[in-house]
């Protein structure tokens, strides 16, 4: 078998053995089918001459019979001469077996072959049996037959052969030799001269594919040479800007190479240094030098492939740089060293930095540790990396525990076990505990301790994960805050109270001022109704004469005369103190109902202060003052009618001034006042007006009434009019309406109401118009 793979190695082109494996395949192919085939075809050839054969015997056998039955000899030898006709029979013969004799072709005798193949048939009469037909017969012409077709079949084979390996070479050549050629010379191509240039070959069977491949294996070396190029200008700079320098030491030889940027890192120059191991011995720092060169040693011998170490190097201009040697150890088969290689940076801004920045942790953990608040600092691994005393203390835990780091659900479980939670606590520690989620949102709680300390806790996530947290002792704000609520609480009370003897005084007061309304329109009414009652009894009187008269007959013309007389002076007198009583109740009813009500309605305002002008009667008959009420008519009010009074806020009017500029009434002209007092005061008194005592409009909100300023000239009614038959409410006593609005103009005594106005005029008092408006 090696003789045959060297052999085989020897071969030297693909094509020659592609021919070794392809001819004797083919060879050994078409002669093993063809002699299956022609196997096959010999016997069928065989078994078609025997049938045949028997055929012929059969038939002659009856042809026979009757001719041996009569001993008819030529006829048998005529039949015998026709059956010799096939060239396949080497001899015939009939026996025949009642006569004991026999007739054979071609010779007498057929004995010589009894070795060849032989039919035998027997020739009968009637079931009888007269002799035999035996045919001798060689398979000769067969065996000549399937030798031509063999030979014919072998010169086919070879030109169909020869045809095959021509087309088996030409594809070949055209799939496998052109594009390998190809692939060949690209190689050499690359490998001689360093150029790579791409097949140009493509097809999907596998050559195409591996060229394919190969293509864009080069493709590939191309990029990665380009990026190793840049990747090494890319180094070039990061470790010029870096103040970086790369070294290799061979420990076999003891060589020593470091790149140009080392010396510049120290300030020398670039043959200044010799590139050896003392060199860099001699440059470090004494203080350092030991352990340097004793943890250079310790890691050849040790099984780490990388180190890092800082120390100091002597510059030239006599100062020290801090260094940074990072450094990878290449081993053999055995873990033994043999080579190291590494960088050295200059870290001195570095480590100045890093003395900065432990200086101020040292100063921030100072001042954590003084503030009256507790801190601390949660990673996302939910662990504790910062923290100050006063957290501790809050969170009852000792100080040597926190300051060792510990997990955040390790303090819980701590303060768990102390009794730190309340019993059914709803604490977000205790959550955070068993799901060790961490809140991505801000929030705050208080949190009781068992000695009644109260504790704020805030909370806010960090945008890399984890959370800070806070602890301030808010037990006196918290208890402040209690006391207030509490006190806030019983002022609450107090003021609902109030409120509640509020309305209870305004519903007195109310009821007081009808009382005395009540007492007044009753005097009033006394008066109509006593006149009424005296005609009355006086006509009563009259007519019992009358009858009196007319029973005893004595009734003269003159006594009936004066008694329809009088009957009709007393019926008049009583008709009209009637009406007169019927309108003081009519009006005693209206303002009686304005006074209590707090609805609000339209009414004519010059039936509204007719009818406060007679249910004022009695006390203004009592006063030395007399009450005038000049109003045009149509003037009506959308409003509560006892709930009008003399606003002090609203401007007044100046005297002599324009309504329409200056805030009167929309539609009514200058000299056409609504209020007018007239009179005179007694001796010894001066003129101070007519007193009120106004209810606020706020009274439909159950507010209490109070007394309002005293009535002067200028002041405007609160209220909505509808002036001047304009259709529509129009805004009193403010200035939302066109800036118009009511207004009491400066009061004359001297001047009287103008023409076609409704005056009233009557005894007044220093009083003044008492729940009035």
């Amino acid at each position: 078998m090696t003789v045959i793979e060297q052999a085989w190695k020897t071969v030297p082109t693909v094509s020659a053995k592609f021919l070794l494996i392809l001819i004797p395949i083919l060879m050994l192919t078409t002669l093993g089918f063809s002699s299956i085939f022609f196997y096959g075809k010999y016997k069928d050839l065989r078994g078609a001459l025997r049938d045949r054969i028997e055929a012929v015997a059969e038939i002659n056998a009856v042809a026979l019979s009757s001719s041996l039955w009569a001993v008819d000899v030529p006829a048998i030898r005529n039949i015998i001469q026709a059956i010799s006709v096939n060239r396949e029979l080497l001899c015939i013969e009939v026996a025949d077996e009642l006569a004991d004799g026999s007739f054979a072709w071609p010779e007498a005798d057929c004995r010589p072959f009894t070795g060849h193949e032989a039919v035998r048939r027997p020739i009968q009469v009637q079931n009888r049996r007269l002799g035999t037909l035996t045919l001798y017969f060689s398979y000769a012409p067969v065996d000549e037959q399937i030798r031509q077709e063999m030979v014919n079949t072998l010169w086919l084979l070879l030109l169909m052969l020869v045809g095959t390996l021509v087309t088996a070479l030409t594809a070949h050549r055209l799939t496998i030799g052109v594009p390998l050629g190809r692939l060949i010379a690209s190689i050499r191509t690359a490998e001689q001269e360093h150029l790579r240039q791409p097949v140009h070959w493509s097809s999907a069977d596998e050559l195409g594919r591996v060229i394919a491949a190969y293509n864009g294996m080069l493709t590939r070396l191309d990029e990665e040479e380009a990026a190793l190029r840049q990747s090494e200008e890319r180094l070039g700079l990061a470790i010029t800007a870096t103040r970086s320098s790369v070294w290799d030491y061979d420990l076999r030889t003891g060589q020593y190479w470091w790149s140009k940027e080392f010396p510049a890192l120290l300030g020398y120059g670039p043959a200044e240094l010799a590139m050896t191991a003392r060199t860099w011995e001699s440059l470090i720092h004494p203080e350092e030098r030991r352990r340097v060169v004793a943890e250079s040693r310790s890691r050849v011998r040790d099984k780490d492939s990388a180190y890092a170490a800082v120390y100091r190097m002597r510059r030239r201009d006599g100062g020290w740089s801090w260094i940074e040697d990072r450094a990878t150890a290449l081993r053999d088969g055995e873990g033994t060293a043999v080579r190291l290689t590494g960088t050295m940076s200059d870290v001195t801004e570095r480590m100045q930095a890093e003395r900065d920045l432990a200086r101020e942790r040292n100063v921030l953990q100072i001042t954590l540790d003084n503030t009256d608040q507790g801190i601390i600092m949660v990673d996302r691994n939910l662990r504790v990396v910062m923290s100050n005393r006063r957290a501790a203390e809050l969170l009852d835990v000792p100080a040597a525990f926190l300051a060792r780091n510990p997990l955040f659900p390790e303090i819980i479980r701590l303060q768990r076990a102390q009794g730190a939670f309340e019993d059914f606590s709803i604490d977000p520690d205790l959550e955070l505990d068993e799901t060790a989620v961490i809140p991505d949102q801000p929030f705050a709680f208080k949190r009781r301790r068992p000695d009644g300390t109260i504790i704020e806790v805030r909370s806010n996530p960090l945008p890399e994960g984890g959370f800070v947290r806070t602890f301030t002792d808010v037990t006196v704000e918290a208890r402040s805050a209690e006391e207030v609520f509490h006190a806030m609480e019983a002022l609450e009370t107090a003021y609902a109270d109030l409120k509640e003897t509020q309305d209870s005084l305004v519903q007195a007061e109310k009821m007081a001022s009808l009382a005395l309304l009540v007492a007044g329109v009753a005097h009033e009414i006394n008066t109509p109704v006593g006149i009424a009652y005296s005609c009355s009894t006086h006509l009563a009187s009259k007519t019992r004469t009358l009858t009196e008269a007319f029973a005893t007959g004595s009734l003269k013309k003159s006594d009936l005369t004066g008694y329809v007389t009088a009957a009709g002076e007393a019926s008049r007198l009583i008709e009209q103190n009637l009406t007169r009583a019927a309108e003081l109740i009519q009006s005693f009813k209206r303002v009686a109902v304005d006074q209590t009500s707090q609805e609000r309605r339209r009414f004519d305002l010059r039936s509204y202060l007719d009818e406060i002008i007679t249910s004022l009667g009695p006390r203004l008959r009592k006063s030395p003052h007399e009450m005038t009420v000049a109003c045009p008519d149509g003037i009506t009010m959308d409003g509560y009618p006892g709930a009008q009074r003399a606003d002090p806020r609203l401007p007044r009017r100046p005297e002599g001034g324009d309504d329409a500029e200056r805030g009167g009434v929309a539609g009514r002209r200058a000299g056409h006042p609504l209020f007018r007092r007239r009179g005179r005061d007694r001796p010894g008194q001066s003129a101070q007006g007519v007193r009120t005592l106004l209810h606020d409009q706020a009274r439909h909100r159950g507010q209490r009434p109070r007394p309002s300023h005293r009535l002067q000239p200028g002041d405007a009614i609160l209220g909505r009019a509808d002036l001047g038959g304009q259709p529509g409410p129009q805004p009193v006593g403010s200035r939302h309406a066109h800036g118009r609005g009511h207004h009491l103009p400066p009061a004359d005594s001297r001047n009287g109401p103008p023409d076609g106005r409704c005056r009233r005029e009557g005894p007044g008092n220093r009083r003044g118009m008492t729940d009035a408006a």
